[in-house]
């Protein structure tokens, strides 16, 4: 059976799973074992891995390909039992424990507040559920709106949907302004907001380039009638937005807010080049994740629709539901 191992080829030091580097783009921390070199967060690829000085390394370069160590090994006893690399360890659960218990019992409480059976019959939604492409015009968001509202159960006949702009304008005296300072005051995040005008007039605003990007734009709507369904129907007082983030993954749109958590893009020019990097949501992917495998291990989903997920998006996910049905003892669900 031929094993592998990781150390640095030039020590020997050998790094345990606790041993995370950062990327110098996007700042992600990762085992950059687990993907050879490749950031989870951009995409960039580390030819070279310094070896960890301050965990008892000698701090040096090596090829990040160097770093794996193959053998031959003959197993006499147990062959029934595989032996793996902690990098190699789907069912190894990405959040915390505190996040983990927050997150069952946030969902139950949801679960009770939304009723039992219909909470269950709720289901994870995809493009196709949604009639989505990947740029939207006004009207098809406005029909976007109404499908989201009757999924969600929301009376929407008040609500209206607003955009403006975070581009810069540039007058030719030279001065530069924010069109969206100039609209209600100081916005909550960087791409939408729920305003609420009284009744018969509330509205949702939503930064206008997110109709570029239909997973954005459909990750922040949700979050934005979340808030709006839990102001009114549940007549919370104090916006709890990690609450109303958990929410519209509960209605069925993670896929969505687990895409587009984090947005990297590059771009070139005639005489130059650059990238531009977005986080938008309050829940970590991570999190996300955690979220959706519970309420598909409780709803007893067919999870072919986590083919719909980027690549960080599932291997988190991947990695929660087999920890869930590997230990479904330790999870809580009522």
């Amino acid at each position: 059976m031929t094993e592998e191992y990781v150390r640095c080829p030039k020590c020997g030091w050998e790094p345990d799973e606790n041993c995370l580097w950062v990327c110098d783009v996007c700042k992600t921390r990762w085992n950059t074992f687990e993907t050879h070199g490749e950031c989870p967060g951009c995409g960039k690829v580390f030819i070279d891995t310094a070896c960890s000085r301050s965990k008892g390394g000698c701090g040096q370069m090596s090829l990040n390909a160097e770093w794996y160590v193959r053998h031959e090994a003959i197993v006499e006893e147990e062959p029934e039992k595989k032996f793996f690399w902690f990098w190699k360890n789907k069912s190894k659960l990405p959040v915390t424990d505190a996040d983990k218990k927050w997150v069952e019992g946030d969902l139950i409480w949801l679960g009770e507040i939304l009723e039992p059976v219909y909470f269950k019959s709720l289901s994870t939604l995809t493009f196709v559920d949604l009639e989505v492409g990947a740029k939207l015009t006004e009207d098809d968001a406005k029909h976007i709106l109404q499908k989201m509202i009757s999924v969600m159960n929301i009376d929407g006949w008040e609500i209206r949907l607003m955009y403006f702009s975070n581009r810069s304008a540039k007058y030719t005296e030279g001065i530069v302004e924010t069109p969206s300072e100039k609209i209600r005051g100081t916005w909550s995040n960087a791409v939408g907001k729920y305003v609420d005008n009284g009744l018969g007039n509330k509205e949702i605003w939503i930064e206008e380039r997110q109709l570029d990007d239909s997973q954005s734009f459909v990750s922040t709507l949700a979050y934005e009638l979340a808030t709006f369904k839990l102001a009114n129907e549940q007549v919370l007082e104090d916006n709890d937005p990690l609450l109303a983030s958990l929410m519209a993954v509960a209605y069925g749109f993670g896929i969505f807010m687990g895409n587009s958590y984090f947005n990297f893009s590059q771009w070139t020019g005639s005489s130059h080049q650059g990238w531009n990097m977005r986080k938008t949501g309050f829940l970590p992917e991570q999190v996300i994740a955690y979220a959706m495998a519970w309420l598909a291990h409780y709803r007893n989903e067919d999870i072919a629709w986590a083919s719909a997920f980027n690549k960080t998006m599932k291997k988190y996910f991947d990695q929660c539901y087999q920890y869930i049905a590997e230990n479904k003892e330790k999870v809580r669900w009522e």
